[in-house]
């Protein structure tokens, strides 16, 4: 692949990220953040911080998609701090954790940050104001790292202690709890279709399913310490970097590892990012590179070795780069080679070794094609032999030669004798289900005896009329499970062109079922599905439609009868469902009302915002995340009591009442911090009674939260 760039920016590079509108974004080791225009590779905007980071590790920073915020770690401290790069200046430090933060991230949607501690504590903040939102459940060691779904809807968290946490964000509570790594997660990626890459540090990388919450591939190892993970743009290849300066390549759809060693540089990677607007890689190092690599390479180059038939240049370029393989210049070479490979055989079946060589010559002395080459123009010195075997229908010694010469298997020659084998075969099994048919059917095939490929079917025919007649009345009455049975006792049932009649069946009921399915005609895709099941090849796709059909099915039956209550407790539990349309626009909605919900809360009105969530209150799903506004409303409405310097009673009922619902947390931690500094106070929080968010409900909301309850 072609290096386009080396940009040096004087400090060692902590963080890269691509921003929506293309753009890269660098934070350094100063909380330096620089924006680079990818097309020319200039320096367009940033600020500086006085935050100086210890260690580079880009977990310890982050960035909004848009580039409008960043946030890091303050080493040493127990705080993040948040900056509004667009002005160019802090907005708040947020923490409370028992020691050092450890990792940070900033929602796609621009809604929150969130804060990760050495303490095994995970909090999230409202991204404008800096006030806690929830703290999500804990681990038992320092959470290494935080991740995103593209939406927003989720969150991951991983840890020391070798687990991650799968969070859904609408309703703040845990959904997965994922056990399987055998040291420190260091990076996490979503990707597509319910799916998490997660990466351990000593080289391990997992994928899981996030809908059955169990692994679902482990991939290669990489024979280094992990220090940075990013996708390609359509999620189907992850980079992975290491500390050692190589970069490992995968195809996450084959689960394959392409290259170990798919980039080396001499220095240390600390982070990594995909720029998709021109299908490169931005590595950033200790050293303080910004190496920027195109992964395609020259494409008009390309096409003028192709041009110029230059084959073995453009090989030797895909060698080099295997990322290429997936190119549509790759294809089209492909392309080129297999028509030139026809082309090549029918040369030699015509007995023109000389033409067939030269149309071949431009693709000798690659590794890929030469051995391909060698092996077809060896065979054919002894195409006309196995020909003249066909020909006098010499079939036992004309089938020997093939699996001498394997390239005869694509010859009109041998098309041509296995069309006369499966005429006389079907003629065979006609005759054979008459009365005295089996000396005529032994007769027929008599050209085929002697050759092994074919003696078992022969033979099978022979012994297995019984079977063959059942076999067809089972077809006749759609009885597939005894069908496949049959066929997987009988595997002479094969050859019949009955059981041909019902893959082609299953194929193209496979086809119209999926079809359905993806157009939501989930009664018809339910039929299709019912058959499937009995299809081995079909079945785990048929099921898996059919628990989502079920799922779906219910969730719009609970939308058609405004039971919204049904609705969100689905979506609670079954994240498939938020790729719906419908409930898209749910969530949409519920995000607009948390929005208003939100700059409520900082005035302190419980009043008004009920009345905001006043047609969520009774959905169960919907309580702790309506529980965590509350918090926050509660909050500011004890501030303000201070500040009105009222009696310490009343002060001291608000924090009863706030830990009845909510429990302790850092909010009234820190409040209870601040009263003790100006009232007299025996109230001990550990002997108070304690609520939590997740057992918090709507009953119990308070118009004012110092007033004293009966």
């Amino acid at each position: 692949m072609d290096a386009l760039k080396l940009v040096n920016i004087k400090s060692s590079i902590v963080r890269l990220k691509t921003l929506a509108n293309g753009q890269l974004a660098v934070v350094d080791e100063q909380t330096a953040m620089r924006v680079i225009d990818t097309k020319y590779f200039r320096i367009l905007d940033g600020f500086k911080s006085n935050v100086v980071h210890v260690n580079l590790l880009e977990r310890q920073t982050d960035i909004s998609p848009d580039g409008s915020y960043c946030i890091s770690i303050v080493p040493r401290s127990d705080k993040a701090a948040v900056f509004d790069v667009t002005n160019k200046k802090l907005l708040y430090r947020v923490g409370h954790h028992l020691g050092e933060i450890e990792s940070v991230g900033i929602d796609p949607q621009r809604r929150y940050c969130v804060t990760g501690g050495q303490d095994g504590k995970v909090f999230v903040w409202v991204l404008q104001t800096g006030l806690l939102v929830s703290s999500m459940p804990h681990h038992s060691d320092f959470v290494s790292s935080i991740a995103f779904s593209q939406n927003g809807q989720w969150i991951a968290t991983g840890s020391y202690d070798r687990t991650i946490n799968i969070i859904n964000l609408s309703t703040m509570k845990q959904h997965l709890k994922l056990s399987g790594h055998n040291s420190v997660v260091v990076s996490m990626q979503f990707l597509s279709g319910l799916q998490l890459l997660s990466a351990e540090r000593d080289g391990s990388l997992v994928i899981w399913d996030l809908h059955h919450g169990k692994i679902f591939k482990r991939l290669a190892k990489v024979g280094d310490e992990i220090t940075s993970v990013c996708l390609s743009s359509d999620k189907r290849f992850a980079f992975v970097a290491t500390r050692l300066g190589y970069v490992a390549l995968y195809d996450l759809h084959s689960f394959a590892l392409v290259r170990q060693r798919y980039l080396k540089i001499q220095e240390t990677i600390t982070s990594i990012t995909f720029l998709g607007e021109i299908f490169s890689l931005a590595l950033g190092t200790k050293e303080g590179n910004i190496h920027f690599y195109s992964l395609l390479g020259n494409d008009s180059e390309h096409h003028e070795l192709i041009k110029n038939q230059n084959y073995r240049t453009f090989y030797a370029l895909v060698d080099d780069n295997p990322i290429l393989i997936y190119s549509k210049v790759y294809e089209e070479v492909e392309s080129l080679w297999k028509k030139y490979i026809q082309t090549a055989k029918h040369h030699l079946e015509e007995g023109e070794k000389l033409k067939a060589k030269d149309l071949l010559q431009p693709f000798t002395g690659i590794a890929s094609k030469g051995l391909f080459i060698q092996q077809l123009l060896s065979d054919y010195e002894h195409y006309d032999l196995f020909l003249t075997h066909t020909q006098e229908k010499r079939y036992s010694l004309a089938y020997t030669l093939v699996k001498q010469h394997p390239s005869f298997v694509d010859s009109d020659a041998y098309r041509k004798m296995e069309l006369s084998w499966k005429k006389h075969f079907l003629k065979a099994q006609e005759i054979i289900m008459t009365q005295n048919g089996e000396e005529l059917a032994r007769q027929i095939l008599a050209p085929f005896r002697g050759i092994s490929e074919k003696a078992p079917l022969i033979q099978a025919m022979s012994n297995e009329r019984r079977i063959y007649e059942y076999f067809k009345k089972v077809i006749a009455t759609r009885n597939f499970v005894k069908f496949i049975e049959l066929t997987k006792m009988h595997p002479f049932l094969k050859e019949f062109s009955e059981y041909d009649d019902m893959m082609i069946y299953s194929e193209k009921l496979y086809i119209k079922t999926y079809k359905e399915f993806k157009n939501n005609d989930y009664v018809n895709a339910k039929k299709g599905c019912e058959v499937l099941i009995f299809f081995p090849d079909y079945s785990q796709d048929a099921r898996d439609m059919l628990e989502t059909i079920k799922i779906k099915t219910l969730f719009l039956e609970a939308l058609l009868a405004n039971n919204f209550i049904s609705a969100f407790t689905y979506l609670s539990s079954y994240p498939i469902l938020y790729d719906m349309p419908e409930a898209k626009k749910l969530e949409n909605q519920w995000d607009k009302v948390v929005a208003k919900a939100l700059s409520c809360a900082l005035k302190g009105d419980a009043i008004e915002l009920r009345s905001i969530f006043v047609n969520y209150l009774s959905i169960n799903a919907k309580f702790a995340a309506i529980g965590s506004v509350f918090s926050q409303c509660y909050a500011i409405q004890l501030e303000q009591k201070m500040g009105l310097h009222v009696p310490s009673i009343e002060l001291e009922n608000g924090i009863r009442n706030y830990l009845f619902m909510f429990g302790i947390d850092e909010t009234i931690v820190e409040f209870f911090t601040l009263f003790k500094g100006h009232y007299a106070t025996k109230t001990d929080l550990k002997m108070l009674k304690q609520g939590s968010l997740n057992t918090w409900t709507p009953a119990m909301i308070l118009t004012n939260i110092t007033v004293k309850k009966s």
